[in-house]
Parts: structure tokens; C-alpha cells; sequence
């Protein structure tokens, strides 16, 4: 007689593991929420099992960290040009699309926005164009944690979209009572119900760098 085929799934070999399969996988993992993300998880989409990856991981958090760290390292620095106030502009679209390409992430690095090395060039980027535009210090900083502010906020509202968020709104804002209550807001329904948009952040973007820049210091030669 033909012998019994188990039902459960071979194990990898030990140390067969790297961490850029585990991470990528835990990416994987972690698309579909990243409250779907165990070390379990993992180890069963590697066929493995959850202690061959504490050889790596130690914990969860550990996990998690490295994987954050590793969306941060996908930002594209800005290009310099002659104008810094453009290349601010830059920095804070290319944070933003770092963002927008792994919604995922977005409340993760809401909670945990330094999860390992890759965070520190993104805050010198900034700071480096700043500097060109004469501002320093608190200034600086306060700016940058604007702009960071921003992205994230308006990250969450592409979450919330895509989630099928607000699909409704203009519809709502315009129905009896509502609009009799609140006409202000029912007269903007439409242009509410695009609130997330890329030409919406541009527009708030555009009023910010604007502020920035009317109350910059002139820079000092060769910045």
C-alpha cells in the first residue's frame, strides 16, 4: 500500500533564510494590513517557522521597525536646482508619493516615525535646502515637521479613499436638511468630495511654500 502523504508543509532547511526574503514577504504580508503582520504570518507565507525568524527578528516590533526603515530608504532625494523654495516643493511631493506607493505603511509611520537609519537623510534633505533659503534653527525645524505634518495627514486621506471613504459625500452634503443647516459646506459639495486630491495638495502645498518663502531671510551667497 501506498504510504500516507502528510498534510502539513515541508519546513526550509535551517539558516537557508536572508532578511531581505524575509522582509520582503513580510512587505507582502503587511499589504494586506499591517495588522496582518506576525512573525507567524511570515514564517508560514516562507514555509519556515516563527523561530528560524527570531534569529533575525527578535520581535515583532523588530519586524516592523526594519520594514519601515526599508519604505523610508525608497524616497527619492531631490534634485537640487537654483531655486530652493522649487526644490522644497520637491521634497515634500517626493515624501508625499513615498507615502502614497505604500498606504500600508502610512499609520505605522504615523506612530513610529524613526524606525532605523534611512529616516535621518530625509530630515538633512530638508534642512539642507532650508539652510539655502536662510532659515535655521527652530524655524527650520518647525517647517520641516510641517511639511512631514502634512504628508501624512493627507496620506491618511488617500487610505480613507481608497477604502471607499467620502464616495458618497457630495450626495450627502446636498440632501434635505443638511444643506439647509450647513449651506456654506453644501455649496462646496463637489470640491469636497474631491478632498485628498493631487490637485488639492498641490494647492495647500503651493500656500505653504508661499509663506515660507515671504518670510525666508535672503540667502547668504553661494546657498
Amino acid at each position: 500500500m501506498p504510504k500516507a502523504v502528510s498534510a502539513a508543509r515541508a519546513r526550509r532547511p535551517r539558516n537557508s533564510l536572508t532578511v531581505e526574503e524575509i522582509l520582503d514577504v513580510a512587505e507582502a504580508v503587511a499589504a494586506g494590513g499591517i495588522e496582518a503582520l506576525t512573525i507567524r504570518a511570515v514564517a508560514n507565507e516562507l514555509e519556515s517557522s516563527p523561530m528560524a525568524l527570531y534569529r533575525y527578528f527578535g520581535t515583532k516590533d523588530e519586524l516592523v521597525d526594519a520594514l519601515l526603515n526599508r519604505v523610508l530608504g525608497r524616497m527619492e532625494p531631490p534634485l537640487e536646482s537654483a531655486s530652493w523654495i522649487d526644490d522644497l516643493g520637491a521634497f515634500a511631493r517626493n515624501h508625499r508619493e513615498m507615502l502614497s506607493l505604500h498606504q500600508w505603511a502610512v499609520t505605522a509611520l504615523f506612530a513610529r516615525p524613526a524606525p532605523g537609519p534611512n529616516a535621518l537623510p530625509i530630515g538633512e534633505w530638508a534642512l539642507r535646502i532650508l539652510e539655502r533659503g536662510g532659515i535655521e534653527g527652530d524655524e527650520a525645524v518647525a517647517i520641516f515637521s510641517g511639511i512631514i505634518g502634512l504628508n501624512y495627514g493627507w496620506a491618511s486621506f488617500v487610505v480613507a479613499r481608497a477604502g471607499g471613504a467620502g464616495d458618497s459625500l457630495a450626495e450627502d452634503l446636498v440632501s434635505p436638511g443638511v444643506a439647509e443647516a450647513f449651506p456654506l459646506t453644501a455649496s462646496v459639495a463637489v470640491p469636497m468630495s474631491r478632498y485628498g486630491s493631487v490637485e488639492h495638495y498641490d494647492l495647500v502645498l503651493g500656500y505653504l511654500l508661499a509663506g515660507v518663502l515671504s518670510t525666508s531671510a535672503p540667502p547668504e551667497p553661494g546657498k
